[in-house]
């Protein structure tokens, strides 16, 4: 209908359609308005397949593995490690390489930053670190090579690529791989626990903090990580979904918790007349005078005990016409009565962060609610 001339009498019917809906909008819609700022051309390419199926993946923990005739240029030992601090991720990388005839080993370190934090990981700092150590090994011929790395998730990867983030500095990897198999070297990699003290890992994180510095700038543009990138606008979404301040006022004065999950536990196995009885309590729009009044539908506010104004918390607490009602509340405890935020399972401002709401209290005023029959429909 919006594509129909001006002059067709339907067209004059759009004008009361919103042709753009503020609220409502799907998970999808959220997370791409929040992408809109980045140059989707500084995203990584994620194809469906890393490596095809013939190419031969690298094995992990050769450590045991016996040493063979061919590897006369001796073993090289490559520490990666990488940091993500100062807003910033950057690399390390420690290389010692053994000689053959039990000459002096030669060590060689050197950082490097990778970029801002809103676009790279540790994950990916690790995996850059490696593609870029094995790049520098150049004319490199027979000699065992093992990569030494604290990060699983790298390690894993390497053993088996998926479709992932991170795939362009895996397939470089593979490559350097592949150029220095040709040169009769070996290629092994082994996953170190952070627990185990390795002092050629230890110079290499050395290293990678020493690039994480402030004020550190980026010596070449990285391809931005699709995974990190989805999660900070995934992050920016959740974040904006708060409720506004000016909905729901009493229920977040009943429950200073909202939102969050522990409503689930408070609705799940109750019917669906207990569930209207609690969230009429929880939202204040309770079937008493007070509400009522306020919405045009009782002539009066006042609680037909003539003590005050019928609320919910006159309602649970002090009126007088149900204090036979309230002996199971009651029971439920002696420290917090006439708490509402107890016996609605709400969070208080002097709760802590272990807080859980006491679903037998919880329960019990649902059923005082529905005794008395205040709350049911007319």
């Amino acid at each position: 209908m919006h594509t129909l001339p001006v002059t067709n009498p339907l067209r004059r019917s759009t004008a009361q359609i919103k042709k753009f809906r503020r609220y409502h909008r799907s998970p999808l819609y959220q997370v791409a308005d929040a992408l809109k700022s980045i140059e989707m051309e500084t995203l990584e390419t994620i194809n469906p397949f890393t490596l095809a199926p013939w190419e031969e993946r690298v094995q992990g923990d050769g450590q045991d593995l016996p040493e063979t005739q061919t590897e006369t240029g001796g073993v090289m030992r490559i520490a990666v490690s990488s940091s993500a601090r100062n807003e910033m991720v950057g690399f390390g990388v420690a290389i010692e390489k053994q000689p053959p005839r039990y000459r002096k080993p030669r060590l060689k370190t050197f950082s490097v930053p990778l970029g801002a934090r809103t676009e790279q990981n540790p994950y990916s700092g690790e995996l850059a670190a490696m593609a870029h150590s094995l790049n520098t090994l150049r004319g490199l011929k027979r000699c065992r090579v093992m990569l030494l790395t604290s990060n699983k998730a790298a390690t894993l990867t390497l053993k088996n690529p998926r479709q992932q983030s991170g795939q362009e500095h895996i397939c470089q990897i593979y490559k350097l791989m592949q150029r220095l198999r040709r040169h009769e070297n070996r290629m092994d990699i082994r996953w170190i626990p952070t627990s185990e003290k390795n002092q050629l890992l230890g110079l290499a994180k050395e290293q990678a903090r020493d690039a994480t510095q402030e004020d550190t700038i980026p010596q070449a543009q990285a391809p931005r990580m699709k995974s990190t990138t989805l999660n900070i606008a995934r992050s920016q979404v959740a974040a904006g979904q708060c409720l506004p301040e000016n909905v729901g006022r009493y229920s977040k004065r009943v429950d200073a918790a909202l939102p969050g999950k522990h409503t689930r536990k408070l609705y799940d196995r109750l019917s669906w007349k207990e569930a209207s009885v609690l969230a009429q309590l929880r939202t204040g729009m309770a079937r008493l005078n007070g509400y009522l009044y306020r919405i045009n539908v009782a002539e009066t506010e006042q609680c037909a005990c003539g003590q005050a104004r019928e609320t919910v918390e006159h309602f649970l607490f002090r009126c007088q016409k149900w204090t036979t009602h309230r002996t199971e509340m009651l029971q439920c405890t002696h420290t917090h009565r006439g708490n509402i935020f107890f016996f609605l399972g709400g969070k208080s401002p002097l709760d802590g962060q272990n807080w859980k709401p006491n679903l037998e209290a919880v329960r019990a005023t649902i059923r005082f609610a529905i005794a008395t029959g205040r709350l049911d429909a007319t």
